[in-house]
């Protein structure tokens, strides 16, 4: 018998699109800065957003964290400390670290996914991890229900090694037209589109700006297809894996 559950949930995918999101002040990183929020949690608590900072923003100061903060560039550049990030760098602080002052003289997009979980840092790792380029990070191809998917890129950012938690980038080719049908996950799975164009069935097109939520132990996916190809940035709260049934019976890969 397998170890995960069966879903728990159908078709109660979330997707949004960053116009359609009112932004609110976010103080994270000091003063002057919005956040359009992608997904809080129960308590209100924010769990990731995009956030603005307006040209010759400088922060307050370095940050001790309480929680793993981890930012990447979509647009404009940003200071880091004395390192200078445009998009495509990333930035993840652990649990019981310091997250150094951030700026931006040109001003600047930038996704933050806060991980609220309880695990301390892996290995007592407290130190600030910078990627400048992520695109410049060997990617994998992925094999998803036995099949190997030619033309993908997945590159993983950042993982924790205490919770499975984890963040990538996935590059997906032109023409691409899903892996099998519907499936789901064991743990939440949120999704922002970078470039190009994706959907997760016939009746919900993203892209560049879009937002996808798939809760934990839903069945989305009816029909993934993107006409042109895709950059996506995922994270998950725990160890994802890609499950679905067939004939009744849990198919894992």
């Amino acid at each position: 018998m397998s170890e995960h559950p069966r879903p728990v949930a159908y078709d109660v995918s979330l997707c949004v699109h960053e116009s359609d999101i009112a932004d609110e002040p976010f103080t994270l990183f000091g003063a002057g800065t919005h956040v359009h929020p992608l997904r809080k949690l129960d308590d209100g608590s924010l769990r990731s957003g995009l956030v603005s900072l307006p040209a010759g923003f400088v922060g307050t100061g370095r940050i001790a964290c309480a929680e793993v903060v981890q930012v990447f560039v979509r647009s404009g550049t940003i200071t880091v400390g004395d390192v200078h990030l445009g998009f495509g760098g990333f930035v993840a602080v652990p649990r019981g670290g310091e997250l150094p002052t951030i700026g931006s003289e040109t001003g600047a997009q930038v996704v933050v996914i806060l991980d609220h979980g309880t695990a301390e840092a892996p290995q007592g790792n407290t130190e600030t991890l910078v990627v400048p380029d992520v695109f410049a990070v060997e990617p994998i191809v992925p094999v998803i229900a036995g099949k190997v998917l030619e033309g993908f890129e997945r590159r993983v950012l950042w993982e924790d090694t205490g919770t499975g938690a984890d963040t990538r980038l996935l590059r997906i080719p032109a023409g691409f037209e899903g892996t099998g049908g519907p499936s789901y996950h064991p743990v939440e799975e949120e999704i922002f589109c970078l470039e190009g164009d994706i959907a997760p069935d016939d009746d919900t097109p993203m892209r560049a700006g879009s937002y996808l939520w798939n809760p934990r132990l839903s069945v989305h996916g009816f029909h993934e297809h993107t006409r042109g190809g895709c950059v996506l940035l995922e994270w998950h709260d725990g160890p994802w894996a890609y499950l679905r049934y067939e004939g009744g019976e849990l198919v894992e890969s």
